[in-house]
């Protein structure tokens, strides 16, 4: 018996259906575009959160471990694109009690030295100076020459690891997208870190 012989064919896409495809996918890339972007910004903020907070976390454990106080300051940086400095380099200091002076002169002073290297956040995040969302600004900028990071807000740990906080007062910091207040009088991505007066406990939120 012969069989037929079947001829396939191989159909190809017109130019109009190529045309309609890229029409489509570019119409959901840019609809997609601002829920990926608030994505990576919102996951840029998460990350720069937990840093700070290990960063305290790690000052609280060094006052309670070396049994002195400990340090975390928060140092204003400058902008590489040349605009205004933020606040988003953290560097963790320990007492170091004065030596004995058996010579009889004026008592040394003690002096906090640094532990470890200092921790640089993300160029595109920063932690807010305004003192409503960020109530550690009442502490005050130090400035302190043999300091040469610049002036720098302090969050101090006692040896008990209770920090030196008022009990009375909320105590907060918050981290948002660089210079996101400039551009919106409410913000929308942000994360705030929580310090219990008390206890030193951390807590954080981000809507």
């Amino acid at each position: 018996m012969i069989y037929p012989s079947v001829r396939s064919r191989r159909h190809g896409f017109s130019l109009v259906e190529i045309i309609v495809v890229v029409a489509i996918l570019t119409v959901a890339a840019v609809l997609s575009a601002p829920y990926i972007a608030g994505m990576a910004a919102a996951a840029r903020l998460r990350t720069a959160a937990d840093a700070v907070q290990n960063r305290l976390l790690e000052a609280q454990s060094l006052a309670i471990l070396f049994n002195t106080d400990a340090e975390l300051r928060f140092y204003e940086a400058e902008d590489l694109a040349g605009g205004r400095s933020t606040l988003r380099k953290l560097r963790i200091l320990t007492l170091r009690p004065p030596e004995d002076d058996s010579g009889g002169g004026a008592t040394p002073a003690s002096v906090f030295e640094p532990v470890g290297a200092i921790t640089s956040l993300d160029q595109e995040i920063e932690i807010s100076t305004d003192s409503v969302r960020s109530s550690i600004m009442d502490l005050g900028f130090q400035d302190s020459s043999t300091d040469i990071y610049g002036r720098y807000i302090a969050l101090r740990f006692h040896s008990d690891g209770s920090p030196a906080l008022q009990p009375t007062k909320p105590w907060f910091l918050t981290l948002h997208e660089k210079d996101a207040q400039l551009r919106e009088p409410r913000l929308r991505n942000f994360v705030t870190v929580q310090i219990d007066p008390a206890t030193g406990r951390l807590r954080s939120f981000q809507p």
